[in-house]
């Protein structure tokens, strides 16, 4: 029943990862987090972080929600955000509700996702660190206006 030899199975359990294997951190739906949360590790979240999220990629499950800000190499997002996300890649799937920010190098957004807030690539050179400047600038459109400048077809 119990031995003094060592299982196969718990040695290779204690040993850290080697450099340059993938690991994954998971934040299950029964876990709630309130504070930051930073790893250099993939995450996957279905669960609840009440703080602002710093990881290398980010998959956050539809019925995950983080209210802070996310810093992100790639983010696949499909639950619920509350705050600035910015990361060179994103992927906003159908499922995701987003309100706040979205400082991107490139984007995908499925139909079905809704965004409240702006869109804009980063600024070139610009730091991780750095709070995130867009490039894109809200732009309201009026009917009236576009008449005037020749944009609006009329049919007959």
């Amino acid at each position: 029943m119990f031995s003094s030899k060592q299982q196969p199975g718990a040695a290779a359990a204690a040993r850290p990862a080697k450099p340059g294997t993938p690991r994954l951190s998971f934040i299950g739906s029964e876990v709630i987090i309130s504070g930051d949360l930073a790893t250099d590790a993939q995450l996957h979240v279905d669960g609840r972080i009440d703080g602002n999220v710093r990881c290398a990629q980010l998959c956050q499950g539809a019925d995950g929600i983080i209210t802070g800000n996310i810093l992100a190499d790639e983010a696949r997002l499909a639950g619920t955000v509350e705050g600035t996300v910015t990361a060179a890649s994103v992927a906003v799937e159908a499922s995701a509700r987003i309100l706040g920010d979205i400082a991107y190098d490139t984007i995908s957004i499925e139909a079905g996702a809704r965004i409240e807030g702006r869109l804009g690539r980063r600024a070139p050179g610009a730091s991780d660190e750095a709070q995130p400047s867009l490039l894109a600038t809200p732009v309201s459109f009026s009917p009236a206006r576009a008449s005037d400048s020749g944009l609006v077809a009329e049919s007959r």
